[in-house]
C-alpha cells in the first residue's frame, strides 16, 4: 500500500524530447506528504537503481514539496538532505550498497569515499605535511559536531575526520592554511593581558598575509588564527617569522595602564557637571567585575569654566563614552510660556441714613445717634461745628447737614446721608517667560515688602527689637516645561498674583500688620504647541447689607427711616488665568518670536489710557536695533 501511495505522489515524465537528440533524459517531479520514510527510500531505490540497507531505528514520516523537475543525480542529493533533516545519514559500503543509519552511530560506519559532496556522511584521512597532529586536534575539535568524529594518529601524523562532506570540505581548507611547507610550523601563544581579537586584528594589519618567498627583512607566507574561547593565538609560518611575531606579541601583551587614556571632550549644549554625574553612575563597574580586566578604571571630571568633560578611560571604553556624549550633547528646544491674568471687578453701593443730634452747640454740650455704617457719627460733626471747624463733615460722602435752635435755647441738628456709588476695575497682566526643555523658569514682577515676624523686649533697653521678613508681592510665574515626542508640552505651573490691602480698607483696620490679597494656582497640565488653555478661575459675587437704627424708633413703618441708616454693597469679581506655550526648536523660530514681541511694543498705540510709544521710522526693523548706539533715539513717549 505504501509503495502505491508513493507512486501516486511521484510523477515521472519525459520532459526533454527532440528530433535532434539521440536520447531523452528522464526527470522527476517530487511532491509527497507525510509518507513513511521506508516507502520514500524504496521509491528512491527505484529511481536511482541503488541498493539500500535500512537500520531498524530509521522510522518516521517525511514531507517534500517541490515545484521543479529534477534529474536522477539531483533526486539523490535531495534524498540525502531529507535524511539529514530527520537525523539520518546514508553511508556507502565497499560493495556499493547504501546504509541508512541514525546520525549518532554514523561515525562508526561512515563511508571513506572522497567523491561525495553535500550531505553525504563520509570519513576522510588527512595526512599533515608539517603541522603537528597534536597541535591541530585541539584547534579543530570544536568545529566537528557531536555526531562527528575527529582523531589524530601520532605515528603517521594524520587526522581522521567523520562528518558530512560539506563540513569536511571546510575543515580541509582550514587545515591547508595551517599545514604549510616543510619550514612552516604551528605555534600556539596564550595571551595573559590583551584580548586575542584585538591582537589578531592588529597583527593582520601589520603582517599582510601573502604567498611566495619573502624578500630580505620581510615576513613571508604567514597565518594567524584567533581562538577567542581560550584567548590564544595560533601562528603558522617559518621559524624566523614566528620568532619575530612572537616578540611583537610579547610587547603587545602587557598589563593595562591604570592611568588609561585621558581626553578633553568639549560640550556645546549640555552641562558638563550633569553629564559627568550621569556617565559616572552609568559606567561605574561593580566591585565583582574589577578582576576581569586589570586596570579597567574610568574617571570623569567636569570643568565648568570651559563646559568641558575630562575623561580617563581605556581606548575601548573611551569610544563608548564619546558615542554617549554625542547623543547627550544635543541642542534642546526652548519653550516660550505666555500667561494672561484677567481680573474684572464691579462694585455697586447704596447708602441711606438719618442721624439726629441735640444739645447746646455754644457750650459744647451735644448728644445724638452714632451709626457705625454711616462713616462719621453726628456727634463728631456737631462737635466740629461747635468748635468752628468742618473736619468731620468733609469725611462724609453724600451728606446733608441741617439744624435748628429752639426758643428755650436748645439746638437740634440732623445729618442726612444718601449716596450711590459705582466702580469698575479691570486688571490685565501678561507675564511671559522662556526656558529650555525640562528647565524650571521663574518670572517675578512686584515689590519686596517687609512683614513683621516678631518683637523681642529686653530689660536693658526701652526699645523693643523687631524682626521682619521680606516677601515678594506682585505677579509670579514659575513653570517647568517638558516637550513630548508628539509635540505636546507638559507644564508644571505655579502662578500667583498678590497685592497689599490699602490701609484705609475696612479689612486693614485693627490689623497688627499688613494684609495681602493672594491668588495662586499650582497645577500640572498637558497642552499642544501654540494652544491656549485656561488654568483656572474664580467667579465671585459678594453682597453685603448692614442696618444701624435706634431701637423701637427705627422699626416704625415709614417714620422709622428717620431713625436708621442702611448700607448695601454688591461686588462681582471675575478672575481667569490663561496659558499658551510655544516650542522654539531652532534659531529662526526664536528670532521670529523675539521680533514679534518687539513689534508688540508699538501695538499698544491707540489703546485708551495707555502710554503710546511711537517711532519716526516707517520700518521698525528688528529687536537688534535696541542694542545700537542710536537704537532708542527714534522712539519717544507721548502722554
Amino acid at each position: 500500500m505504501a509503495k502505491h501511495f508513493i507512486a501516486r505522489l511521484l510523477l515521472v515524465s519525459t520532459l526533454l524530447a527532440s528530433s535532434l537528440s539521440a536520447w531523452a533524459q528522464e526527470q522527476w517531479h517530487v511532491n509527497i506528504q507525510d509518507a513513511e520514510i521506508e516507502a520514500f527510500i524504496g521509491q528512491i531505490a527505484d529511481i536511482t537503481g541503488k541498493s539500500f540497507i535500512i537500520d531498524p531505528r530509521v522510522k518516521g514520516k517525511v514531507t517534500v514539496i517541490s515545484r521543479a523537475s529534477m534529474e536522477k543525480a539531483a533526486i539523490y542529493e535531495l534524498f540525502l538532505s531529507v535524511l539529514n533533516v530527520h537525523g539520518f545519514v546514508a553511508i556507502e559500503t565497499s560493495d556499493g550498497a547504501i546504509k541508512v543509519i541514525p546520525n549518532a552511530t554514523s561515525k562508526q560506519e561512515s563511508s571513506q569515499s572522497k567523491n561525495r559532496k553535500g550531505d553525504s556522511f563520509i570519513t576522510e584521512v588527512i595526512v599533515l605535511q608539517s603541522a603537528s597532529v597534536s597541535e591541530l586536534v585541539p584547534v579543530l575539535r570544536p568545529l566537528v559536531p557531536q555526531y562527528g568524529h575527529l582523531a589524530g594518529v601520532q605515528s603517521s601524523n594524520a587526522l581522521i575526520i567523520s562528518d558530512h562532506a560539506a563540513n569536511i570540505t571546510r575543515l580541509k581548507k582550514l587545515i591547508e592554511s595551517l599545514d604549510g611547507g616543510a619550514d612552516d610550523q604551528i605555534e600556539v601563544i596564550p595571551l595573559t593581558h590583551a584580548w586575542v581579537g584585538d591582537i589578531a586584528k592588529l597583527l593582520e594589519e601589520l603582517v599582510p598575509q601573502q604567498s611566495g618567498r619573502s624578500s630580505k627583512g620581510q615576513i613571508g607566507r604567514f597565518a594567524i588564527v584567533a581562538d577567542e574561547r581560550t584567548n590564544r593565538l595560533i601562528l603558522k609560518g617559518a621559524l624566523k617569522d614566528r620568532a619575530r611575531i612572537r616578540s611583537l606579541i610579547e610587547r603587545l601583551d602587557q598589563p593595562f595602564d591604570n592611568r588609561g587614556v585621558t581626553q578633553v571632550i568639549q560640550l556645546n549644549y549640555a552641562e558638563a557637571k550633569k553629564v559627568a554625574d550621569l556617565l559616572s553612575k552609568l559606567l561605574d563597574e561593580p566591585q565583582a567585575n574589577k578582576d576581569k580586566k586589570p586596570g579597567s578604571s574610568t574617571q570623569f571630571q567636569a570643568d565648568e569654566s570651559l563646559n568641558a568633560l575630562v575623561v580617563r578611560a581605556e581606548p575601548a571604553i573611551m569610544s563608548e563614552v564619546k558615542n554617549l556624549v554625542a547623543q547627550l550633547d544635543v541642542r534642546r528646544a526652548q519653550v516660550l510660556i505666555e500667561a494672561v491674568i484677567v481680573e474684572v471687578t464691579g462694585n455697586n453701593g447704596e447708602q441711606l441714613g438719618v442721624q439726629w443730634l441735640v444739645g447746646d452747640f455754644e457750650k459744647g454740650s451735644v448728644g445724638g445717634t452714632s451709626f457705625s455704617n454711616a462713616g462719621v457719627s453726628s456727634v463728631a460733626v456737631a462737635t466740629d461745628v461747635a468748635a468752628g471747624t468742618a473736619t468731620s463733615i468733609g469725611k462724609v460722602s453724600g451728606a446733608f447737614l441741617g439744624g435748628a435752635t429752639s426758643a428755650a435755647g436748645g439746638d437740634l441738628g440732623v445729618l442726612l446721608q444718601a449716596l450711590a456709588t459705582t466702580s469698575n476695575a479691570n486688571l490685565l497682566s501678561t507675564p511671559s517667560v522662556m526656558t529650555l526643555d525640562n528647565e524650571e523658569a521663574e518670572f517675578v514682577v512686584g515689590q519686596n515688602v517687609p512683614f513683621l515676624t516678631g518683637t523681642t523686649t529686653s530689660s536693658t533697653t526701652t526699645n523693643p527689637f523687631t524682626t521682619i521678613s521680606r516677601q515678594d508681592v506682585g505677579v509670579t510665574l514659575k513653570v517647568k516645561p517638558q516637550i513630548n515626542d508628539d509635540g505636546s508640552v507638559r507644564l508644571k505651573v505655579h502662578q500667583e498674583v498678590s497685592s497689599l490691602v490699602p490701609s484705609d480698607n475696612p479689612l486693614a483696620s485693627g490689623s497688627a500688620d499688613r494684609i495681602t490679597n493672594k491668588r495662586s494656582i499650582n497645577t500640572t497640565i498637558l497642552v499642544g504647541d501654540g494652544e491656549t488653555i485656561v488654568l483656572g478661575g474664580l467667579i465671585q459675587d459678594d453682597v453685603q447689607e448692614s442696618v444701624s437704627k435706634v431701637p423701637l424708633l427705627g422699626d416704625i413703618p415709614i417714620l422709622g427711616a428717620l431713625f436708621r441708616s442702611k448700607q448695601l454693597t454688591k461686588t462681582k469679581r471675575n478672575l481667569l488665568v490663561f496659558l499658551r506655550p510655544k516650542i522654539l526648536r531652532d534659531s529662526n523660530r526664536l528670532t521670529e518670536v523675539t521680533n514679534d514681541k518687539y513689534q508688540g511694543i508699538y501695538r499698544v498705540e491707540g489703546r485708551d489710557g495707555d502710554l503710546s510709544l511711537k517711532t519716526d521710522q516707517q520700518d521698525k526693523g528688528d529687536v537688534n536695533q535696541l542694542f545700537d548706539s542710536n537704537g532708542l533715539n527714534g522712539m519717544r513717549n507721548e502722554p
